[in-house]
């Protein structure tokens, strides 16, 4: 018996793979241009400027149960949950109000505890960032709060 010797034709296996790769890459950028990116502004060593006025650090504290409002001054409102989840009405109109005493503020801070779902987050923050249909026909800006900053709510602050 004698053995004979085969040879293996990659060439067409190379011309699927280029294919492919081409496709994956051309995909993965009409997906990503598709994704909706919300703009965050982490604090950056090198912005040490002292404002004239101090900020008003809107903060909302996200737990379980409700949510929190605060400010520098230490003024904090408690929103309870509605049997649907955060009371968002309640919150955008306290944001509303907020907003008209401090027209120039545009930052506000969300703190999360630990296993917030993403979605809530989502809703909490859309509620800051966009005045209700109500509030722009009154003229309001659209954009009340488009800066918002992400971080841990601190241990042992549950109400």
């Amino acid at each position: 018996m004698r053995a004979r010797a085969v040879s293996l034709n990659i060439v067409s296996m190379i011309d699927v793979f280029a294919v492919l790769v081409f496709f994956l890459l051309v995909s993965s950028s009409i997906t990503a241009a598709k994704l909706n990116v919300i703009n965050l502004n982490l604090p950056s060593p090198d912005q040490q400027t002292t404002p004239d006025k101090p900020p008003l650090q809107l903060t909302i504290t996200l737990h379980k149960n409700g949510l929190d409002v605060s400010d520098r001054n230490g003024g904090l409102r408690r929103l309870d949950n509605t049997p649907e989840g955060y009371n968002l009405q309640a919150l955008s109109d306290l944001l509303v109000e907020v907003k008209k005493t401090a027209p120039s503020e545009d930052t506000v801070t969300l703190l999360l505890e630990p296993d917030i779902p993403y979605d809530d987050l989502i809703k909490i923050m859309d509620a800051a960032r966009f005045a209700p249909a109500e509030a722009r026909a009154a003229g309001m800006p659209a954009e009340m709060f488009p800066n918002v900053s992400l971080g841990d709510a601190p241990k042992g602050d549950q109400p």
